[in-house]
């Protein structure tokens, strides 16, 4: 398809988009990002043999589909990549907090939505090529998704392993389009522009982090979220009961004031009253979480959580 045909469709694409709530977006052909995105899937690859993935087992069992993604995808000639930023403001207090990206309906399916819309709203246009085809990929498939939104030029990896956009900061979830379509566009990757700054990974209270690379086994979003189990040791989780804020909170691209969205509520399943946490019985959990991203979290394992907080769970 010839430049002023894609850069044209291109131009129909973003406006979807960002009419379904992707205000950034970026597309690079696979074959001509191919080399900078090996490089970046052998550094994952070693991570993975470095055991630093933990107990998610998931990754490992992907890891031939995030090195090869045309496995996921076998049509794959270009990659689509959005942002979509959630609320910045803290959820709970310093004795009981959630993550932020917890505020809100399930991301997987908000975006998955979303993207799903925007890609019929081009087709119902009539700007899609024949045989156009894709696959919508939002953290559930084998997909390195910051690393493709590096290679679109949607920002770049930081010193704590997080995707930061100039303006958006990391606050954002990612979502991926494997498409079938080239658009002659090579990666555009932005200047790392964490300079000499470590303020994450001075702030991490376990160590999980060094530059640019993140030990799962540490992290207390991994702890929180993703550990089955009682932890062999005990760790500052400095509140947190799922997910973790903490090497986003002091970052400088974090630090710009955003103006509040007078509709932003912290969702009901995020339950912010240790007594009431503490009667809870796991049918009324399973309910109240149900459909919500805080699924992952087995019932046993958030009562571990609320263990580990400042106040915990126990009456003194």
């Amino acid at each position: 398809m010839e430049a002023s045909r894609t850069d044209s469709l291109w131009g129909v694409f973003r406006e979807a988009l960002a009419h379904e709530g992707f205000p950034v977006s970026g597309v690079v052909d696979y074959q001509l990002a191919k080399g900078v995105y090996t490089e970046h899937a052998e550094r994952y690859r070693q991570w993975i043999q470095d055991q630093k993935h933990g107990e998610m087992a998931y990754l490992e069992r992907g890891l031939e589909r995030r090195l090869h993604p045309e496995l996921v995808f076998p049509e794959l000639k270009s990659v689509i990549t959005v942002l979509k930023p959630y609320p910045p403001q803290p959820v709970g207090d310093s004795s009981l907090r959630y993550a932020r990206y917890l505020n809100g309906p399930d991301y997987h399916e908000v975006l998955k939505k979303g993207l799903e819309r925007a890609m019929a709203q081009v087709g119902s246009a009539g700007h899609l090529p024949d045989g156009f085809r894709y696959k919508i990929c939002v953290d559930t498939s084998a997909v390195l998704e910051r690393t493709w939104a590096a290679l679109s030029g949607l920002g770049w990896i930081g010193k704590n392993t997080l995707l930061i956009h100039p303006q958006l900061g990391s606050y954002v979830f990612i979502g991926v389009v494997f498409a079938n379509l080239e658009w002659g566009r090579g990666p555009e990757l932005l200047k790392d522009y964490c300079g000499n700054c470590s303020r994450c990974i001075s702030a991490c209270p376990t160590r999980a982090l060094s530059v640019h690379d993140l030990d799962s086994r540490a992290c207390i979003s991994y702890l929180t979220l993703e550990k089955r189990g009682m932890w062999m040791e005990s760790l500052p989780t400095h509140g947190f009961v799922a997910g973790c804020d903490l090497c986003q909170e002091v970052c400088p691209y974090n630090q710009k004031p955003v103006k509040r969205n007078e509709d932003e509520f912290i969702a009901p399943h995020l339950v912010l009253d240790p007594q009431v946490l503490e009667q809870e019985s796991e049918a009324a959990y399973r309910s109240r979480i149900e459909g919500t991203a805080l699924e992952r979290i087995r019932y046993a394992d958030f009562r571990r959580n609320l263990e580990a907080t400042p106040r915990g769970t126990r009456k003194e």
